[in-house]
C-alpha cells in the first residue's frame, strides 16, 4: 500500500488501479501528446531558460524566437524516438 494511497476516494483507487496514467495508444493519441509536450517544452521552458541566462528583454526574446521551429522538430523527434522504448519498458513493468 502507497503511503497516500488511504487519502484517495474509492473511485480515485480505481482509476490509479485501471491504468490512469497510459501512453497513447493511437496516432490520434500520440499527435495530441506530442503538441502538448512541445508546447511546454519548446514555447515555455526554452524561452524562460534563454531569459535567465541572458536578461529580460525583447531582443533576447525575439532572437528566442527564431530558433524555436529547430527546437519544436528536436522535441518531436525525441518524443517519438523515446516513444518505442517506453512501451516496452512499460510492458516489462505492468
Amino acid at each position: 500500500m502507497n503511503f497516500a494511497e488511504p487519502f484517495f476516494s474509492l473511485k480515485e483507487r480505481l482509476i490509479m488501479k485501471k491504468g490512469y496514467m497510459q501512453l497513447p495508444h493511437n496516432v490520434h493519441e500520440t499527435m495530441i501528446f506530442m503538441g502538448i509536450v512541445s508546447i511546454i517544452s519548446v514555447n515555455i521552458i526554452a524561452p524562460l531558460i534563454s531569459m535567465f541566462e541572458t536578461s529580460f528583454s525583447w531582443h533576447n526574446y525575439l532572437m528566442t524566437l527564431s530558433i524555436i521551429p529547430f527546437m519544436w522538430m528536436a522535441v518531436i523527434i525525441i518524443v517519438l524516438l523515446a516513444q518505442k522504448p517506453a512501451t516496452v519498458l512499460k510492458k516489462s513493468i505492468c
